[in-house]
């Protein structure tokens, strides 16, 4: 009822201003400009272009506007009149706000060859504008019949929002109908969707209610063209039954076939069919401005939309839209992380260096100290059994081997020593053998049982690291470490992986198999490595993996040509399946399950040669020690006996000469 009476007050309003003005408004009448407002308003807008009712408006035009701008104060107005020396599209520019568009008579051809045809070439029939035309009913056709014999040869779009009013006979009424077009060779389709009277105002049918895109999900099997990047496809497949295929070869082209399963449950939702033309490559700017690969593509119009996904890039931006993210892209270093990250081996791990010192001068202080204690049991023992003292040789050699005893828990014999001072020096000794030893060994047994703290976590341990360090052959590396401020990385390119960029930047497969072996960190698209790795790798080895990311991760998305009508179904389809987890379950589906590691902490446990190498290379070592001195012993013995000899020769030469 309220309502009601402000419109009866708008309407006195109207025809008083109108009075006022001195002029009658030509061809627009009061319940037309109502019916205006109440779409306005329906359409939450607050932008409005009226045109011109003819070719030549008449001298009350610019009186007409005057009372329109003071009938909509709280909108903001423009008006357009045809041969002004003004286009019809230079009144909008690029993402401008929304506005509605008043055609009082839509049949006219003024309009037809000043703003209709402007608008199809420049494509303004799309949901960009809200156009409101009105018409009148004829008797020898319905009103969908003149919908079509006036709006079909146009251009407009699937998200086109265009209502009609058409005049009811002998009313003040208005039915509307709602026109777009769903494919470009397709019939126009002219729906009704309510109507608008003085006293009942704005009414829409229930389905048309809420959204547009909802109502018109059914495309009617329509055929949309997408363009993919196949770049590792295997020779003599068909390309669009390995595009399609998620069962086999899934290490081939993860990214693109991934998102393609996505694209099928899209074609499901809107009822269309997906034709697929092929590219190698995603796309590089030309020095004239054209793009290649799947880009070029969508710049030219050829396709609609890309079935694989795009990274968000900054160049691209001027050329194309894009959807919600589709997929994102891991990319960054793996390798096989060493058991223990430092030079020092197995046997030197417990302690630490300043520690090992400390042991060493221990044991040289108590032989030392030993020494002196082993001079005064022997003065003891002269004393008391008059024996002669031992030569300073034997001495040492006793000391010595009394302490490797002693800190090996072997123990010198109880009644070698007599004095308190010499047993309480071997006690203590005995007691800090044994609190080392227990200590080293324990650290070793459970540093094999245990999980090894990782050292190489991040990238300045990785460009410190005796690690080869390499990355694929592909676009996406050589911008990421070159196109950066940050010093490191840029070393990381051009100390390590340039150092040999024959040797370091590999093909994928090349870089798996060199991960494989050990010794060598690989940057490229993570879930493409695993792939590769998962059948190369037993559980072992794959838990010894790890990853060191220092970029973001690389986001993806289809793209569209500019102000292209599938915009809208696109970003729907995308965050539908985003919201339903069909996406996440589509991801999950292509991601290579990782063994639990946890189940091998209780495996049997080995050192392997190379931590074990030490103590080989020791014994060894002292071996060939050994054997020298036992050489040079053996030529000493030689050299006395061949002077005795030679002494004794000359002796008995001069014997006889005498």
């Amino acid at each position: 009822m309220i309502k009601l009476q402000v419109k009866i007050i708008l309407w006195i309003f109207i025809i008083s201003a109108t009075f006022l003005c001195g002029a009658q408004i030509e061809n627009i009448n009061s319940n037309e400009l109502l019916a205006f407002e109440d779409f306005l308003r329906a359409q939450h807008l607050k932008h409005a272009l009226v045109l011109a009712p003819g070719p030549g408006p008449g001298p009350n035009w610019s009186r007409q506007i005057e009372n329109y701008k003071r009938l909509f104060a709280n909108y903001r107005m423009q008006f357009f009149t045809p041969q002004r020396g003004v286009q019809f599209q230079e009144l909008f520019y690029y993402e401008a706000p929304r506005t509605a568009l008043l055609v009082a008579a839509f049949e006219g051809e003024h309009v037809k060859r000043w703003v209709y045809e402007a608008a199809s070439a420049g494509g303004y029939f799309n949901n960009s504008q809200a156009w409101f035309m009105l018409g009148k009913c004829q008797t020898n056709r319905t009103d969908e019949q003149i919908i079509r014999l006036h709006l079909s040869a146009y251009n407009i779009s699937i998200d086109a929002d265009i209502t009609v009013a058409m005049s009811v006979p002998q009313t003040t009424n208005w039915l509307l109908y709602d026109v777009y077009r769903v494919g470009q060779d397709t019939l126009l389709r002219v729906e009704s969707k309510g109507q608008w009277s003085p006293s009942g105002g704005y009414k829409l049918w229930e389905n048309f209610r809420g959204s547009w895109l909802r109502r018109r999900s059914n495309l009617g099997n329509i055929t949309l063209i997408g363009s993919t990047a196949l770049i590792e496809k295997p020779a003599g497949m068909d390309d669009l039954s390995y595009l399609s295929n998620n069962k086999d070869l899934l290490q081939l082209d993860p990214m693109q076939r991934k998102t393609f399963q996505l694209f099928l449950l899209i074609g499901r939702m809107y009822n269309l069919s997906l034709e697929v033309r092929f590219r190698e490559t995603w796309g590089q700017l030309l020095p004239n401005g054209s793009w290649t690969g799947v880009m070029g593509h969508v710049t030219s119009g050829e396709v609609h939309f890309a079935v694989c996904p795009i990274r968000f890039v900054t160049e691209r931006h001027r050329y194309i839209q894009y959807t919600p993210v589709l997929h994102t892209q891991l990319i960054h270093f793996l390798f096989r992380h060493p058991r223990h990250s430092s030079i020092r081996n197995i046997f030197f791990e417990p302690l630490s260096t300043q520690v090992w010192w400390c042991v060493l001068a221990l044991v040289v202080g108590s032989a030392m100290l030993l020494m002196l204690h082993v001079r005064q049991e022997l003065r003891l023992q002269q004393q008391q059994q008059q024996h002669l003292a031992q030569p300073v040789e034997r001495q040492m050699s006793f000391v010595w081997f009394t302490m490797l005893e002693t800190f090996l828990q072997q123990g010198p014999s109880t009644g070698q020593f007599q004095l308190p001072s010499t047993k309480i020096l071997i006690s203590a000794s005995c007691i800090f053998s044994f609190m080392l030893m227990q200590f080293y060994g324990a650290f070793i047994v459970g540093s094999l049982l245990s999980d090894t703290p990782r050292s190489i976590v991040n990238l300045q341990a990785l460009y410190e690291s005796s690690l080869e360090i390499g990355m694929e052959d592909i676009a996406y590396n050589y911008e990421l470490f070159t196109n950066t401020s940050n010093q490191l990385v840029r070393n990381v390119y051009s100390k390590r992986i340039c150092r040999d960029r024959q040797h370091n930047i590999l093909s994928i497969e090349e870089g798996a198999k060199r991960i494989k072996f050990g010794g060598f960190a690989f940057h490229t698209a993570i879930d493409r490595l695993y792939r590769l790795l998962n059948e190369l790798l037993d559980e072992r080895l794959f838990c010894e993996l790890q990853e060191i990311m220092f970029s973001p991760p690389y986001l993806g998305a289809s793209v569209l040509p500019k102000s292209s009508p599938w915009r809208e179904y696109l970003n729907h389809a995308v965050l539908y399946l985003g919201e339903t987890g069909l996406i996440g379950y589509n991801d999950k589906m292509w991601t290579v399950p990782r063994p639990d590691c946890t189940l091998f902490k209780d495996a049997e446990v080995e050192v392997d040669l190379k931590h074990f190498a030490p103590a080989l290379f020791t014994l060894v070592l002292a071996m060939l020690v050994s054997s020298t001195v036992f050489l040079l012993e053996l030529l000493l013995d030689w050299l006395k006996a061949r002077a005795k000899a030679t002494a004794r020769w000359r002796e008995n030469g001069m014997f006889l000469h005498l």
